[in-house]
């Protein structure tokens, strides 16, 4: 049976989501590494998290631009730059400024929030083999959402009542029991540590990479012929098209 996975940063660590086409199995963990031991080992992984990462250029990842396309003119400002590996590995007081002299541009105060977590995926990633290394896919969960919707952005955001209802309904068609899973999840982890939208974002990315298995749906890369990092990785953005 082929099993999706679908991976959020939160406050608390890493959100999990594993997902069979009949059930949602989820679960929270402190290290992007106790993944390896938690989860089937060949399927695909997709993240909500910059993994390919800039050296030194000023005009960005094109995957960012494709996919703030798509999600205009409603969803787009949810597409944030990520930084340059250099800023990346720099103390956090300095990263903005290492980043500036990359590439241009200072940091957004959400980019410099995750910074501890983009570095942890990408250490992680660094250390495993090839083989490994390329079932992980960073995947947007707006734009996971907007191809459920058609390849139209949401109206709603996702931090309301109306906006986590729409994400809800979008997915029902894939996970018929998705209320009383999102009934039970919400009761298993506290507020503190995992948000509500965190919960949609995860379940869709775990049922976007359980779609494109089997032919159930398209596997789209943006750009189709994604360019590699300093390393090696691929600066791309990934989704079902349904």
């Amino acid at each position: 049976m082929s099993v999706g996975i679908g991976v959020d940063g939160c406050r608390g660590g890493w959100l999990i989501v594993q997902f069979d086409g009949q059930q949602a199995h989820t679960q929270l963990v402190p290290a992007i590494a106790e993944l390896r031991s938690s989860c089937p080992l060949d399927t695909a992984v997709w993240i909500d998290m910059p993994i390919g990462l800039l050296g030194k250029d000023t005009e960005g990842r094109p995957c960012d631009r494709l996919a703030r396309r798509i999600l205009s003119p409603l969803r787009h400002s949810s597409v944030f730059t990520p930084p340059c590996r250099a800023a990346v590995y720099a103390p956090k007081e300095e990263a903005s400024l290492v980043n500036y002299q990359h590439t241009g541009k200072k940091l957004s105060r959400q980019s410099l929030n995750i910074l501890p977590k983009i570095r942890e995926l990408d250490l992680y990633l660094q250390a495993q083999n090839t083989s490994e290394q390329n079932r992980w896919h960073e995947a947007h969960p707006e734009v996971v959402f907007a191809a459920f919707n058609g390849l139209r952005p949401l109206r709603h955001s996702k931090k309301t009542t109306l906006g986590q209802t729409q994400r809800s309904l979008l997915l029902k068609p894939y996970f018929s029991n998705i209320s009383l899973w999102f009934t039970a999840t919400r009761a298993s982890f506290p507020a503190a540590s995992v948000a509500t939208d965190d919960l949609y974002d995860a379940l869709a990315l775990a049922i976007g990479s359980y779609l494109t298995q089997g032919a159930r749906a398209e596997w789209v890369s943006l750009p189709e012929a994604p360019p590699l990092d300093d390393t090696g990785l691929p600066m791309k953005i990934v989704y079902a098209q349904v």
